[in-house]
C-alpha cells in the first residue's frame, strides 16, 4: 500500500495527498501524517547527534574522490584543492611562490563576495590592477615591506579558456598545468602566496563567501504568470534576488538542475504543469516580503547551502524549507509548498459535517516526552567567519509552568540560515506552533472532495469548544464512496508574529583578529640639518643627520627615505645603514642648499618581523656652497638637474621594459588569433608546415604557421617560423614572427626574432643560457581625431652561467603627433655577480622645439683623443679631471693650487691669498 505518491523524493518528505485506498484507517493516517508538521517544528523532534548534511564546509577537501557540489544562495566554503605548485624566484629565494587552485562549486556562481585567510576576514584590493591578469588582486592584510605577499583570482564558472598564469608561470615540467584545464562550469579561485615567515607560519588556509548559482525565478517570468524577462528554457536570463529565496531554490531542485542540457541534481524532466504557477509565485513573494532586520529592511526568508550531489533530494529540500517554516505538499503528482504562517481558511465545517458513522481520533494534549517549552538553535554566522554559532536561547516560563515547572529544551539546527533575525523568528514560531497540541483524524462527506493537504479550515464545534478554530490539513485519503478522511492540526497565525524591536536579541559577536604580532614602530627617530666637510675642514655640501633609539633587539639596519617637501619626489632611499653605535648618521646623499626636505626611517630586522615607518620629519638644509664664504653654485642655471634622479630612473625603466612590451604585444596578438578558433572570425585561413626528426632522444624540428583572418573590427596577418634542436642537456631554438594588423583606428606592423641556447652546467647543475632578441614595431593610431605615429626598435642580449650574468640593451623610440615630436635612444651594458650589478648606459633625448640631452651613467667616464693616453678627460664620482685645458673664459667660485692650497683666488670675493 503506497503511502506517498513521490517515492523518488524519499518517504516522509511530502504531506499526504489522495494516495490512500478506502481501507486506510484513521489510526494509519494519523500516524503517517506526522511529517506534515512545519519543517522547523519537526526539527525540534529530531534525534540528537544526527548529522546536518548542508552545514558549512569549513575545511578544504583534497584527493581524487571529493564529491561534487553546487552552491545555492549566499554561502561560505573552503572548497576542494584541485592543483598546487611552488614556482618562481624572488630575489635569491627559489620556489618563492605557492599557488593553489581551489574549486568552489561545480556549477557557475554569481560572485565571490568575501574571503578569510587563516580564519581572518581580509580585503581584496580590486583597485590594484597591476597584476590583475597575472597573479590576481592583492590581499590588503598581507601587504608588508612595501610589497604584496598574497593574491587571489576568481573565475565564476563561465570561463572558456584555461588561466594563462597557471599554464605559463605556475605549471612546471613535473607538475604541468595544461591549457586543456579550463574547468568549464566550475567556479574556482587561484590563491598565490609569497614565502614570508612572519605572515605565514605554514601553508595558509582559506574560506570563501560565494553568491551561488543563478536560478530560475518564476515570479520574474512574464510568460509563466510573473513579471520579467526570465525564461525557463534560457538560463542566460536567470539570476537575481530570487537566488537567495528558499522556495526558488526548492523549485529549481524539483524541476532539475542542469548544465548545458546535462542533468546535475534534483528531479529529471519534471514538466512545469506539475507546479501551479500562482501557488509558487505566492509562496516566493512570501519569502521576499520585506521585514525589519538589524541593518534595515530585508527579505523575510533567505537561505544558502552547499549541496553535495550525493545528498538525497529530500534531505536538501527539508534543510532549505526549515529556513522558512516551509512544508512541501504533493497531491496527485502536483507539487506545492507552504511557507510561514498559515493562510486564511478556504473551507469551514462543523460537528454536523463530520460523519459520525466513521471512526475518529483526537489528541488534545501532547505527552510529556513530546513536549517542548524552550528552544536553542545553531546557525552559520557570517560575522564569525561562517562558524557555527548558538543563537540566544528562547525560554517560556508559561509553558514551563504548564509542564510541571520542567524545562524541556530542544535544539533547532538551521544550517541553511545565516541571518540572526531570521533564526530568532523561526525559533519563536517553531516553539509556539509546537505547543499547538490539538490534532484530529476524521471523515467528511463528498462535498469536501476538493480539500487538499496544506489547506486551512475553520472548525466550529460545540463538543470541543471550537469557534471557527483554524486547522491545517496535513493528510487526505479519498475513499471509494467519495468520502474524505483528513488529518488536521490546530494552527494560529499569531504564532508567527515577530516584532523585531521587542522579540529580537542582538547576538554577541566574537571579534576575529589576526594571530600575529603587530608591526614594530620606529622609536626615537630624529632628523636635523648637517654638513659634509672636505679633508681640509671646509664645508662642501649640505646634508641631513638622522638618529634613532639605541636599545632595540633584532635590528640589523635602518632604512632611511628623504623626499622633497614641495613635490614629494624621493631623492634618497637606502636600507643599508648599519644599526650600530653611535646610532646617528650623516646621510651621504646629494641635497640642495636652503631646501626643505622630509625624512622618515624604519628598522630592518634580522628576522621577518614587520616594521612600521616613522612619521615624516621636516628638515631645512643649510645654505652650504662649494667653500665657506663663497656664494657660488656651479650647477646654477643648468636645466633639469633638479629632476635628474627621477629622469634617470625613467630612462632605466624605459630601456629595461623594451623587451617586455614587445613580447606582451606579441602575446596579445597571439591570443587574438587563438580566440578566433572559437568561431568569432568572419573569414579565416591558415597555412601550417611542420617537420620533426627524433632519434635516441635527439630532436630537430621546423615549424611554420601563417594565419590570415578578418573579424568585424580587425584584419590580421601573422607568420611564425621556429627552429628547435636538442641533444641531451643542450637545447637551441630560433623563432621569428611577422605581424600586420589593421583596424578602424590603428595600423600596426611587428617583426620579432628570438634566439636561445641552453645547457645545464655539469659542474653546478645550474642552467647556463644565452639569448638574443631583435624587434621592430611601427604603428599609426587615431584617437579622438588625433593621429599619432610611432616606431620602436629593440635589441637585447643576455648570458647567464650560475650566479654570473651579463646583458646588453639597445632601444630607439620615435613618435610624432600634430602637436610635436620626440625621439629617444638608449643603450646599456650590465654585469651581475652574486646580486651585485655594475652598469654603464647612455641616453639621447630630443624634443621638437625643446631641450635635447645626452646622459651618461657609469662609475667612470673617459674620453681619449687619437689614442693620446697622457691627456684623458675623466669624470668619476668625485671630480672632473684633465691634464691640459685650453679655455677662453672661466667662471668659478674658488681657484686653489700649490701644495696645501698655498694659492687661493676667491673670484666671488675678489681676493687673492698666498700662504708661504
Amino acid at each position: 500500500m503506497a503511502l506517498f505518491t513521490s517515492a523518488a523524493l524519499g518517504a516522509g518528505l511530502f504531506s499526504l495527498g489522495s494516495g490512500f485506498l478506502a481501507t486506510v484507517s484513521a489510526i494509519a493516517l494519523n500516524a503517517a501524517v506526522g511529517i506534515g508538521l512545519q519543517m522547523a517544528v519537526s526539527a525540534l523532534q529530531k534525534k540528537p547527534g544526527e548529522p546536518e548534511p548542508l552545514g558549512v564546509r569549513g575545511k578544504m577537501q583534497s584527493g581524487g574522490d571529493v564529491a561534487r557540489s553546487i552552491i545555492m544562495g549566499r554561502r561560505a566554503t573552503a572548497g576542494s584543492l584541485v592543483y598546487a605548485n611552488t614556482w618562481g624566484q624572488a630575489g635569491k629565494t627559489p620556489n618563492a611562490y605557492f599557488t593553489q587552485v581551489i574549486a568552489l562549486s561545480d556549477m557557475p556562481v554569481s560572485a565571490l563576495t568575501a574571503m578569510w585567510v587563516n580564519g581572518e576576514p581580509v580585503t581584496i584590493d580590486t583597485a590594484d590592477t597591476t597584476l590583475a591578469n597575472e597573479r590576481g588582486y592583492p590581499v590588503v592584510e598581507y601587504r608588508a615591506d612595501e610589497g604584496d605577499w598574497l593574491w587571489v583570482k576568481f573565475y565564476d564558472g563561465t570561463q572558456i579558456v584555461a588561466d594563462p598564469f597557471l599554464v605559463g608561470s605556475v605549471g612546471s615540467e613535473d607538475r604541468p598545468y595544461e591549457a586543456t584545464r579550463v574547468g568549464r562550469g566550475v567556479a574556482y579561485a587561484i590563491v598565490t602566496a609569497r614565502s614570508n615567515g612572519e605572515l605565514f607560519s605554514g601553508f595558509p588556509s582559506f574560506r570563501f563567501e560565494v553568491q551561488g548559482m543563478p536560478l530560475y525565478d518564476i515570479t520574474k517570468d512574464s510568460t509563466a504568470g510573473g513579471v520579467g524577462t526570465q525564461r525557463w528554457n534560457d538560463p542566460a536570463t536567470w539570476g537575481g534576488d530570487g537566488d537567495h529565496l528558499p522556495v526558488v531554490q526548492v523549485y529549481n531542485i524539483l524541476r532539475g538542475i542542469t548544465y548545458n542540457g546535462d542533468w546535475i541534481y534534483g528531479l529529471q524532466n519534471t514538466p512545469a504543469a506539475r507546479f501551479p504557477a500562482a501557488d509558487w509565485i505566492a509562496q516566493i513573494n512570501k519569502c521576499r516580503l520585506p521585514v525589519q532586520g538589524a541593518d534595515g529592511m530585508e527579505p523575510q526568508y533567505t537561505t544558502g547551502a552547499e549541496i553535495a550531489l550525493a545528498t538525497e533530494i529530500a534531505t536538501s529540500i527539508e534543510a532549505l524549507l526549515r529556513g522558512c517554516h516551509g512544508r512541501p505538499i504533493e497531491t496527485g503528482g502536483i507539487y506545492k509548498v507552504r511557507v510561514g504562517e498559515p493562510g486564511a481558511a478556504v473551507f469551514a465545517f462543523t460537528d454536523d459535517d463530520i460523519l459520525s458513522t466513521e471512526p475518529q481520533t483526537g489528541k488534545p494534549i501532547l505527552g510529556l516526552a513530546d513536549s517542548v517549552n524552550g528552544v536553542t538553535a545553531s546557525y552559520p554566522e557570517p560575522e564569525e567567519s561562517w562558524n557555527t554559532k548558538a543563537a540566544p536561547p528562547l525560554y517560556s516560563p508559561d509553558f514551563e509552568e504548564r509542564d510541571g515547572n520542567r524545562r524541556l529544551i530542544s535544539n533547532l539546527d538551521l544550517s541553511t540560515v545565516s541571518v540572526a533575525r531570521q533564526v530568532q523568528q523561526i525559533m519563536k514560531a517553531a516553539l509556539d506552533e509546537a505547543r499547538r497540541e490539538r490534532r484530529h483524524t476524521l471523515v467528511l462527506p463528498p462535498s469536501f472532495w476538493t480539500v487538499e493537504p496544506g489547506d486551512v479550515g475553520a472548525w466550529s464545534s460545540l463538543r470541543n469548544g471550537y469557534a471557527a478554530k483554524l486547522f491545517r490539513v496535513d493528510g487526505v485519503a479519498d475513499r471509494t464512496n467519495l468520502d474524505v478522511m483528513v488529518d488536521v492540526t490546530e494552527v494560529d497565525p499569531a504564532d508567527y508574529n515577530f516584532d523585531f524591536f521587542t522579540d529580537y536579541t542582538a547576538p554577541d559577536f566574537t571579534v576575529i583578529v589576526p594571530d600575529r604580532p603587530p608591526p614594530q614602530p620606529m622609536y626615537g627617530w630624529t632628523a636635523v640639518p648637517a654638513v659634509i666637510y672636505d679633508a681640509s675642514g671646509n664645508a662642501r655640501r649640505p646634508s641631513i643627520k638622522v638618529g634613532c633609539d639605541p636599545e632595540q633587539d633584532d635590528v640589523r639596519n635602518v632604512w632611511v627615505q628623504v623626499r622633497l617637501k614641495l613635490s614629494g619626489a624621493v631623492v634618497f632611499d637606502s636600507d643599508s645603514t648599519a644599526y650600530a653605535s653611535p646610532y646617528e648618521w650623516i646621510l651621504n646623499g646629494v641635497f640642495l642648499p636652503s631646501t626643505i626636505y622630509q625624512v622618515r626611517g624604519k628598522f630592518v630586522p634580522y628576522s621577518r618581523r614587520r616594521m612600521e615607518w616613522s612619521d615624516w620629519i621636516d628638515v631645512a638644509t643649510g645654505d652650504i656652497k662649494l667653500s665657506p664664504g663663497l656664494d657660488f653654485d656651479p650647477y646654477a642655471g643648468a636645466v633639469g638637474l633638479d629632476s635628474l634622479g627621477d629622469d634617470l630612473k625613467e630612462y632605466q625603466d624605459w630601456l629595461g621594459s623594451g623587451r617586455r612590451e614587445i613580447l606582451e604585444r606579441l602575446e596579445q596578438i597571439n591570443l587574438l588569433v587563438a580566440d578566433q578558433d572559437l568561431g568569432n572570425a568572419l573569414e579565416r585561413q591558415q597555412l601550417r608546415e611542420q617537420v620533426t626528426a627524433t632519434r635516441d632522444g635527439i630532436t630537430a624540428e621546423y615549424l611554420r604557421q601563417v594565419d590570415i583572418l578578418v573579424t568585424a573590427d580587425t584584419a590580421l596577418a601573422s607568420r611564425i617560423e621556429a627552429l628547435n634542436a636538442s641533444f641531451g642537456n643542450y637545447q637551441a631554438s630560433v623563432s621569428s614572427q611577422l605581424v600586420a594588423l589593421a583596424s578602424a583606428d590603428s595600423a600596426l606592423t611587428l617583426s620579432v626574432n628570438q634566439l636561445s641556447s641552453q645547457v645545464n652546467d655539469p659542474a653546478t647543475g645550474l642552467p647556463a643560457t644565452a639569448s638574443g632578441l631583435s624587434a621592430l614595431q611601427t604603428q599609426v593610431t587615431t584617437i579622438n581625431g588625433q593621429v599619432t605615429a610611432n616606431a620602436n626598435a629593440v635589441s637585447e642580449l643576455n648570458a647567464t652561467v650560475g650566479n654570473f650574468s651579463a646583458s646588453g640593451r639597445f632601444r630607439t623610440t620615435v613618435e610624432a603627433t600634430p602637436a610635436g615630436a620626440v625621439g629617444r635612444i638608449g643603450l646599456s651594458v650590465s654585469a651581475t655577480a652574486g646580486g651585485s650589478t655594475s652598469t654603464a648606459a647612455m641616453y639621447l633625448d630630443a624634443l621638437a622645439g625643446g631641450l635635447s640631452r645626452v646622459v651618461f651613467e657609469a662609475s667612470q667616464f673617459i674620453v681619449v683623443a687619437a689614442g693620446n693616453l697622457n691627456n684623458p678627460f675623466v669624470v668619476d664620482g668625485t671630480a672632473v679631471r684633465m691634464n691640459v685645458a685650453n679655455i677662453g673664459t672661466v667662471t668659478a667660485g674658488l681657484i686653489q693650487g700649490g701644495p696645501g692650497g698655498k694659492l687661493a683666488i676667491n673670484v666671488t670675493a675678489g681676493t687673492i691669498v698666498v700662504n708661504s
